[in-house]
Order: structure tokens, then C-alpha cells, then sequence
């Protein structure tokens, strides 16, 4: 009985969109280096030598926005299902966790328009709910897959509830 406690029908690991790697970022960084640097010389030569200054500021500012980016990439939504919980855990960039946990048995799921989303924008995300507390999860995902992980997560809680082990 103990194993089939333990029994994990449905995990998922999401993380938010990057759509640079570290080699595309050193290569872009290094594009943005070498044009600031070509403009900076030319207005340099020109005698217009504070303009310099701005273009260095360009690509700190730059650097810095995409720092921010992969500091913001280390956040991830765990969903976990097992036979008798769905749990929705948060980890921020900073490592803060959030935890929900809804009983697999009373836990309804649906695609919803969050309160901060207009409704004009036709988006929905997909919610758990059950004794008057939800929660919204999948937010890193574009529409497309928050369906698929709708339906995959709906499959395996009703997988989950509608198993019977063998008494042999």
C-alpha cells in the first residue's frame, strides 16, 4: 500500500522562455560592443568626444537588461500529481517557494482568464481549484502549451481517480 501512496501520476518542470543561449548572448554582446565602439571612434574623430561616453552607456545598459533576463529564468512551477494531492509549487528567482496543494479527489481544473488579464486578449491559463482557494499555473507557457499540459494533466487526474489496484 505504501508504493501505491507514493505513486506519481503527472510532474512537470516549467521554466520561462529564454530564447537566447550563453553563446548567442556572447555573440550579440559582442556585435553591440563593436558597433558602439566603431560609432563612438567616428563621432570621436569628429571632435564630438562626450558622445563616446553614451555609447559605453549603451552597452552597460544592455548588459544589464540581460542579466536581469537569466536572473529571472531561474524561477520554475513544479506541478505534481500523486494519488491523493495536485501540488502547484513556485520558486521565484530569489529561491522563495510557494506551495498550493489541492486533494486530487476535489480539485477542479479549467481554462480561465486570470483577474489581470483583459478579456479582449483571449487568453487563458489553466486553473486548479477546490474549497473556495485556486490558483492559476502554467504562466510561463504560451497558449498552445498550457492547452496540451490542460489536457495531459486532466488525462492523469482522471487516471488517478479512476484507479483500482489488483488485490492479488
Amino acid at each position: 500500500m505504501n508504493e501505491m501512496q507514493d505513486r506519481v501520476w503527472f510532474e512537470e518542470y516549467i521554466f520561462p522562455r529564454r530564447s537566447l543561449g550563453r553563446t548567442g548572448f556572447k555573440i550579440l554582446m559582442g556585435a553591440i560592443v563593436s558597433l558602439n565602439l566603431s560609432i563612438g571612434l567616428f563621432f570621436y574623430s569628429l571632435g564630438a568626444w562626450p558622445v563616446t561616453g553614451f555609447f559605453g552607456l549603451d552597452v552597460l545598459l544592455i548588459y544589464w537588461a540581460f542579466k536581469i533576463q537569466y536572473q529571472q529564468g531561474k524561477a520554475v512551477e513544479i506541478i505534481r500529481l500523486s494519488n491523493d494531492t495536485l501540488t502547484i509549487t513556485r520558486i521565484d528567482a530569489k529561491g522563495n517557494r510557494r506551495e498550493n496543494s489541492f486533494n486530487s479527489y476535489w480539485v477542479n481544473l479549467s481554462m480561465s482568464c486570470p483577474p489581470n488579464v483583459p478579456k479582449n486578449v483571449g487568453e487563458t491559463y489553466p486553473q486548479a481549484r477546490s474549497h473556495g482557494k485556486g490558483i492559476f499555473f502554467g504562466t510561463y507557457l504560451n497558449q498552445e502549451m498550457r492547452n496540451e499540459l490542460m489536457k495531459s494533466l486532466s488525462q492523469a487526474l482522471i487516471d488517478c481517480k479512476n484507479y483500482r489496484p489488483d488485490h492479488n
